[in-house]
């Protein structure tokens, strides 16, 4: 039980191991998909964001219950969408301890599909920017915060590492599970024990493909044809986001080696048994602390892909609260 590694210490609360029945890397990825058990959000405000190359973003904004500790800018997954149940887990712990929400669908993601012709990748950090703007307008004066999920910490940390001076209005950013080495990320995901896993997002993918309202002919016939993870970003992803091919993709949206570059306190958020991202990347950085505009790395001991199903479940959403509230006493809100 507990951590593997925890540079965040006692600002963080202890994991107490993964719970009945959900013991392993698989179980605690899947439990959310196999119970679909989380509670529909409560009514929300309607954001849309225009972005200069005519398409649109679209989040939904919950205000806080009394006085504002600060705002929640909720990330999601590949293949996710601020409608997913991860995400609408976070909405009433957020709530009640005292922040704002706002969820977030990154470039044509879920509900916003019909409003971009592009998509999103690991490298589209510019596109969450304008989330910032908004969470600001939405709760004026309050503390930001990001907490991004899998790929979409990826896209997060690509974002406050190459637009560090927007990011610095961000009081810190946590991620959960995040790929920090993307060719060893698509290596693990894309083995053979994860064959189900493969199929079910490559399908997933294909509709988004599918469905998005301007993408070019020749990139929805590559899609419904790819036969795995790494062609449909050979032939999809990776020309859609300016890159060659997906080895050249992976490189560039890497962030392993720059993660001593990031300016904002940052909390990195790992399962040991993550059956998707590899947690090698995330024990390989050095130790830093966080309040020094440090990065905390914790691995825990369990806890699967964007799992950390302990007897209260989702520990990792206690466990980004506790350390947004230590950030706000340090930074004196």
């Amino acid at each position: 039980m507990g951590f593997v590694r925890n540079d965040a210490g006692d600002l963080i609360p202890p994991f107490a191991g993964e719970a009945l029945p959900w013991i392993g890397g698989d179980l605690q990825t899947m439990r959310h998909f196999l119970r679909r058990d989380a509670p529909p959000p409560p009514p929300s405000r309607k954001v849309l964001i225009d972005l200069d190359d005519g398409d649109r973003l679209l989040a939904a904004f919950h205000p806080p219950q009394a006085k504002s500790r600060g705002c929640v800018i909720a990330v999601h997954g590949l293949n996710g969408c601020m409608d997913a149940q991860h995400i609408w887990w976070l909405v009433p712990q957020v709530l009640a301890a005292g922040y704002s929400l706002l969820r977030v669908n990154m470039r044509g993601a879920g509900p916003g599909r019909d409003l971009a012709r592009g998509t999103y990748n690991a490298g589209a950090g510019a596109d969450l920017v304008p989330f910032i703007d908004a969470a600001a307008a939405h709760d004026p004066g309050a503390p930001l915060f990001m907490m991004a999920h899998s790929l979409g910490g990826t896209a997060a940390l690509n974002m406050a590492l190459d637009f560090p001076h927007q990011a610095a209005r961000l009081a810190g950013l946590v991620t959960i599970g995040t790929p920090l080495d993307m060719v060893a990320t698509a290596r693990q995901f894309s083995s053979r024990r994860n064959a189900l896993y493969v199929r079910y997002m490559l399908a997933g993918l294909k509709d988004i493909a599918a469905t998005a309202p301007g993408l070019d002919g020749h990139y929805r016939a590559a899609a419904a044809t790819a036969r795995s993870i790494y062609e449909f970003d050979d032939l999809v992803t990776a020309p859609l986001a300016g890159y060659p091919d997906s080895a050249a993709y992976y490189a560039a949206t890497s962030i392993h080696r720059r993660m001593g570059d990031l300016a904002i306190p940052t909390l990195v958020l790992h399962g040991s048994n993550d059956p998707w991202v590899p947690v090698a990347p995330c024990l390989a950085q050095p130790a830093s602390r966080t309040g020094d505009n440090g990065t905390a790395i914790v691995v825990t001991r369990g806890g699967g892909h964007v799992g950390f199903h302990d007897r209260q479940l989702n520990w990792h959403i206690r466990a980004t609260l506790a350390w947004c509230d230590a950030m706000r006493t340090r930074g004196g809100s």
